[in-house]
């Protein structure tokens, strides 16, 4: 019997349409891989750059030989002072979720900290653990604009702790008024913050006009939401009071390991100079921080008299710290996931 011939030309022509749309959708996809993983490997090569020239520059044996001396009860005090430190967050985040139109509860934002932290160990920081945090956001009932204008609106107040506790080494770290290069590093955050502030601000005016494009929206949305905290001073006094409590905690880490390595310097004499490390170090440039904290810790604890090999040795010490914090806080962030999909005992169908 012969087979009969196909006399419905649409047929052909749907499945060749079909075929030439899946590879047009597909395009734009491995496009946009590539460019990530191109992204991703130029962090990679300036972040292992920057190291490796620090390391250069240094004595290598006495890095490792600092290394040694960090013990683990003390590496596990200061592991514990960093959770802290994300559980204190997560709770301002909260606080901000509640002025920015998308609510969210502690648990969610808690969660939300210890995915950005473990992905913030691994990956270019700022922008990867933001961008974890508003998926976050999104998952647990928020709106995209409302999520991301809240994670964004919390990253402000997060550097503006951090400015202030930077600035607060004028009074805790002896001869600063007599060192201008020591000035400007530690006290140049705040006024870049302030101006930062202002441009944000103006932007928030200037572009009104421009509101019905979709771009330009969650920017005024963001510019609207930093004008309305600073028409709440209670509620900004509030949160930043939180961002400076959360950084003491991070500063006692650091101190932890500090004084595992036989550093010389006071907690508070710490507490101002961890806070310029932690904003140079989230510039997403490297992988997890690492390179740009090592060279600025050098550079930073070299003007209050520090070796720079021991100050390398304590930016490796608290970067592997973070990392097994990452570790730590992406174990816990699983369990909760899971927890989160398997229904309660008591909640189970009977069969």
């Amino acid at each position: 019997m012969l087979e009969q011939p196909n006399l419905n030309p649409v047929d052909r022509s749907t499945t060749v349409t079909a075929h030439g749309a899946d590879g047009a959708a597909s395009t734009p996809q491995r496009t946009l891989g590539a460019r990530r993983l191109v992204e991703f490997g130029a962090t990679l090569i300036v972040g292992a750059g920057i190291l490796a020239a620090t390391l250069y520059f240094v004595d290598l044996n006495a890095v490792i030989g600092g290394l040694r001396k960090v013990g683990y009860a003390a590496a596990a005090l200061a592991g514990v002072m960093a959770l802290t430190q994300v559980a204190i967050c997560a709770y301002r985040w909260q606080l901000i979720t509640r002025e920015t139109g998308g609510p969210l509860r502690w648990q969610d934002t808690f969660l939300g900290y210890l995915e950005a932290t473990f992905v913030n160990a691994f990956l270019p920081t700022l922008i990867a653990s933001d961008g974890v945090r508003v998926l976050r956001a999104i998952n647990s009932g928020a709106s995209a604009m409302n999520g991301f204008v809240g994670v964004i609106t919390d990253r402000i107040v997060a550097l503006c702790g951090l400015a202030v506790a930077a600035a607060s080494g004028v009074f805790f770290l002896p001869g600063t008024a007599d060192n201008p290069v020591l000035v400007l590093a530690i006290v140049g955050i705040l006024p870049a913050f302030i101006v930062g502030i202002i441009v944000l601000d103006i932007i928030g005016r200037i572009f009104v006009p421009l509101s019905h494009w979709r771009i330009v929206r969650p920017f005024l949305e963001l510019a609207s939401h930093v004008r309305r905290l600073r028409q709440m001073p209670r509620l900004t006094i509030q949160v930043v009071a939180i961002s400076v409590l959360g950084h003491m905690f991070c500063a006692a880490a650091f101190f932890i390991l500090a004084t595992q390595l036989g550093i010389d310097v006071g907690y508070w004499a710490m507490f101002a100079l961890s806070a310029p490390i932690l904003v140079y170090a989230a510039v997403p440039i490297s992988i997890g921080g690492w390179g740009v904290r090592e060279a600025v810790t050098a550079a930073l604890f070299g003007l209050v008299g520090i070796a720079p090999a021991t100050a390398v040795a304590l930016a490796i010490a608290f970067g592997l710290l973070m990392s097994a914090v990452g570790i730590v806080c992406g174990g816990l962030a699983l369990l909760v996931a899971l927890r989160r999909r398997t229904p309660a005992f008591g909640n189970q169908a009977t069969p």
